[in-house]
């Protein structure tokens, strides 16, 4: 995030996402997505023993789902892959894609689909052994779904901006998915975590913070490849279809020079006269719900203070009860009765700056959610939960600068939606009846992209 001094925020409280607008799809990230040590749980993926095996019947699933889908989707029969399908080694390269030989060098690290002779080819010692250890088997299958779409592109003649084409991969990923969750996969039986492992992998292969949306290389953010995913999973592959013609509308935001400098991070605390990401957070956020109060034909009284804490030498009243050392390691709290949103600066704060900014605002804008929901007479539940990630997204669109608006205090940076995102999945599996990283991040992008109406088919907003 940056700051900004210029205002003109009303006119983002409601509105939708409107931004100006076939090589190796799948390599590894020099990054991990998931918070490692510190107070997250960290919880390994469900990793296959032979992920080899895993990939050949991931292949023949995936292709089974487009005989039996491409007939409804697009009519006529899916025709097979002429080329077939490739598990390369350093002794077995990939054959030759139309005209040009390939080494196994070509394919180190990924996956492809060759249209010149139709066939699926894949790193079988690098890239699956480590998709499998670090985001899971249902994971390995999500690669294959991804290729298996751009075979799918090249049967009914799709063209556009390699942004655009490798967008609807992954929402037929999601389609596919969505069939193995109700199981139509023979291969895989998926549970949540297997989802939030896949969540974590689509992040870790999106673009690099800065890249622009017509970069010919480009992909999409971890934000933009999840919301498409997610198209595909509640709707299934006619919905991925009817993105054939169309342009995307995605959050790629190139640097300026000052994120240049900084890697779109915000310095923590206050430095001189320039406020920093805390107070600055604190700040944008009463401005925002004011806002959105008032859209709401409602008041909206200003949360009393943000209180980060040394839990080793410190104690917080909230809720009554005196809180200090284990009970406030890693907490994030909203204390309703004191009306102080309460965040562990040793601990909590600087893991999630590790991953990124935007991982601890969107943890505190979270709290802010639950105290506006509070004043808003919201209950409590799984639902009302995921209305506080969807609010969340709401304020995050309220911040993110496009040709027709201007935001007030912050502006999102390149790769702000991907860290939030990541700061999700840094707690690995939630406790029974809490969501889960892929529930969060689908309530994010709704409030993100729809605005707030969405936010309230999780509950009402009073």
């Amino acid at each position: 995030m940056r700051r900004r001094t210029t205002h003109g925020r009303h006119a983002a409280l409601a509105g939708t996402l409107a931004v100006a607008l076939v090589a190796g799809c799948a390599s590894e990230a020099d990054v991990d997505p998931v918070l490692a040590g510190g107070g997250g749980v960290v919880v390994g993926p469900t990793a296959a023993d032979d992920p080899a095996a895993v990939a050949e019947a991931a292949v023949n699933d995936v292709d089974v789902y487009w005989r039996r889908t491409f007939p409804d989707t697009y009519g006529g029969d899916f025709r097979p892959l002429a080329g077939g399908f490739h598990a390369s080694t350093p002794d077995s390269p990939p054959p030759p894609c139309g005209g040009t030989a390939l080494r196994y060098a070509d394919i180190e690290d990924n996956a492809l689909y060759c249209p010149q002779s139709d066939y699926i080819a894949w790193d079988e010692v690098e890239l699956i052994p480590w998709i499998n250890e670090n985001f899971g088997a249902f994971t390995i299958g999500i690669v294959f779904a991804h290729e298996f779409a751009h075979a799918v592109q090249a049967r009914t003649g799709t063209q556009g901006r390699t942004v655009d084409l490798e967008l609807q991969a992954d929402c037929f990923a999601g389609a596919w998915a969505r069939d193995a969750v109700d199981g139509g996969s023979p291969t895989f039986q998926v549970d949540d975590r297997d989802l939030d492992d896949s969540v974590a992998g689509l992040i870790a292969i999106s673009d690099v913070p800065g890249t622009v949306e017509d970069d010919p290389l480009a992909h999409g953010s971890g934000f933009d490849r999840i919301g498409s995913f997610l198209e595909g999973y509640e709707g299934g592959a006619s919905v991925c279809a009817a993105y054939d013609g169309q342009q995307r509308a995605t959050v790629e935001i190139p640097f300026d020079e000052d994120d240049q400098l900084t890697g779109g991070n915000m310095p923590l605390g206050d430095q001189g006269g320039d406020a920093g990401l805390l107070s600055s957070v604190e700040v944008d956020l009463n401005d925002f719900y004011a806002m959105l109060f008032d859209a709401l034909g409602r008041t909206f009284d200003p949360v009393d203070g943000l209180v980060v804490v040394g839990p080793s030498s410190q104690e917080v009243e909230c809720g009554g009860e005196e809180l200090s050392g284990d009970e406030l390691s890693y907490a994030a709290l909203y204390c309703e009765d004191e009306d102080l949103v309460v965040v562990d600066g040793v601990g909590l704060v600087p893991d999630l700056y590790t991953i990124g900014d935007f991982a601890v605002a969107a943890e505190i804008a979270r709290l802010w959610a639950q105290a506006a929901q509070s004043q808003l007479g919201v209950g409590q539940g799984q639902g009302e939960s995921l209305q506080a990630d969807c609010l969340t997204g709401v304020w995050a669109f309220s911040s993110f600068e496009r040709e027709d608006f201007t935001p007030d205090t912050l502006v999102m940076s390149a790769g702000d939606l991907d860290e939030g995102i990541m700061g999700f999945l840094a707690y690995g599996v939630p406790a029974e009846g809490e969501p889960t990283a892929f529930e969060r991040t689908d309530a994010l992008r709704a409030g993100f992209v729809e605005g707030y109406p969405a936010c309230e088919e999780y509950a009402p907003l009073g």
